[in-house]
């Protein structure tokens, strides 16, 4: 017999981050980072990175001038070192050369099969989510996607996930947000969504037990839904 509060339990939504989620922009943006750290004489680690700058847009100025201190340089040069980086980020930062996850085409349409209905909520510019979206024919499949434009804080406040379940019409708890970075897991939890993170090479030393879920890879998603704590929402 069907216990009378499974109806708490059925997830009606996936919100989806969009960056280390849906597309390898981690990868790439890692790498920028570093060669800026490799121009100045200095190495950066990958778990500094992951902490400071993963999920969190305000965190390059920080992580610059931190560098900057510690190599004695003169005070614009933090500044600088972003200049930099965005010159890194126009030739490896595109819709056209950011590859798509393994295993996200099959996730999405599995789900939908499922009747299970799909969001995105990032904090990037909506220019780079949608072009990302539309040059990997993947727009149709999300009926929201909620960007830094669409609301007043980013994450790791929770207004991106709560503008994206406000478009859905659901409550919070009937959805499950999946996220790669410590931010996004924050903000999902604040928003009150059930977490599933997907941490991707560059994190996954973190500490992700505020996470309801950690799966080793997208394509476990569908059954890893099955497996999460029953919602309160």
């Amino acid at each position: 017999m069907r216990d009378e509060n499974a109806a708490d339990e059925r997830v009606e939504a996936v919100v989806f981050d969009h960056d280390g989620i849906i597309v390898d922009s981690i990868t790439p943006d890692f790498e920028a980072c570093s060669r800026v750290f490799r121009e100045h004489g200095a190495e950066l680690a990958a778990d500094r990175w992951a902490v400071e700058v993963c999920g969190n847009t305000d965190g390059y100025p920080g992580l610059f001038a931190a560098l900057a201190e510690r190599q004695g340089l003169p005070a614009d040069a933090a500044e600088r070192m972003f200049g930099r980086l965005s010159e890194l980020w126009d030739l490896a930062l595109t819709p056209a050369t950011v590859a798509l996850l393994p295993g996200v085409r099959e996730v999405l349409d599995r789900l939908r099969a499922d009747g299970v209905r799909l969001a995105v909520a990032s904090a990037a510019p909506r220019g780079w989510v949608v072009g990302c979206l539309e040059h990997h024919g993947l727009r149709d499949r999300f009926e929201a996607v909620v960007t830094a434009e669409d609301v007043e804080r980013r994450k790791p406040a929770p207004d991106a996930y709560l503008a994206a379940v406000g478009r859905l019409g659901l409550p919070a708890g009937r959805c499950v947000a999946v996220e790669d970075s410590l931010t996004g897991v924050s903000a999902a939890r604040a928003a009150g969504l059930r977490v599933l993170a997907v941490p991707t090479p560059v994190t996954r030393s973190l500490d992700y037990s505020a996470a309801d879920l950690v799966l080793p890879g997208l394509s476990e998603l569908p059954a890893g839904l099955l497996r999460l704590p029953c919602s309160t929402g």
